[in-house]
């Protein structure tokens, strides 16, 4: 019985002693997460502008990762490499990859918003007023309807609209025939109850 109770206690003693020592405090893990943020701004800025957009790419991908940590200066940089590669891919016609980076730009968009609206929005504008002069406002709303369109392209709700017929006596014979009554089925041909 003792031999049972003094197992007990080391059982208990080791759980104590194992949770309380593990892990990385949780004021640790934002520094370390700003710090990956620094160092890829800074390798972003050199690949943009070294005019290596496909690094400039994979930086900005990578950085889009963290976005709620961003500060509004790394918002807009992220946001202007992200305008930089859509360009680019529309000038080498990629439309896939034009289409991804649209994406990205407006998840970044509206979480870099949603997260801290005041600053992004200054941050928005001192950029505008820059040589840069971009508007990522009017970006972003291009953006969702781009996005808007190609999605209903791919379900099918949006569909090709058709020029007037170059008959119009047949088109106003259409409509007519359209809206004249509809005779009735004979009861002997409908369909049973």
């Amino acid at each position: 019985m003792r031999k049972l109770i003094v197992l007990l206690a080391v059982i208990a003693s080791s759980a104590i002693i194992v949770t309380s020592c593990g892990g990385k405090k949780t004021a640790e893990i934002p520094a370390a997460t700003a710090e990956t943020v620094e160092g890829q701004k800074s390798q972003l800025a050199e690949a943009l502008s070294t005019g290596n957009l496909r690094q400039a790419s994979a930086m900005a991908d990578s950085m889009s990762l963290f976005v709620d940590d961003f500060t509004p200066e790394q918002t807009v940089q992220v946001l202007s490499a992200f305008v930089k590669v859509y360009s680019d891919a529309q000038s080498k016609r990629e439309s896939r990859r034009a289409l991804e980076t649209v994406r990205k730009y407006v998840d970044v968009y509206d979480i870099a918003l949603s997260v801290n609206p005041k600053d992004t929005r200054a941050a928005f504008e001192k950029a505008r007023r820059t040589a840069s002069g971009l508007d990522f406002d009017s970006i972003a709303r291009a953006f969702r309807e781009k996005l808007s369109n190609y999605d209903a392209m791919q379900d099918g709700s949006l569909t090709a609209q058709s020029s007037e017929p170059a008959d119009t006596a047949k088109a106003q014979a259409d409509t007519v025939s359209a809206t004249a009554p509809v005779k009735e089925i004979p009861l002997e041909h409908r369909p049973a109850e």
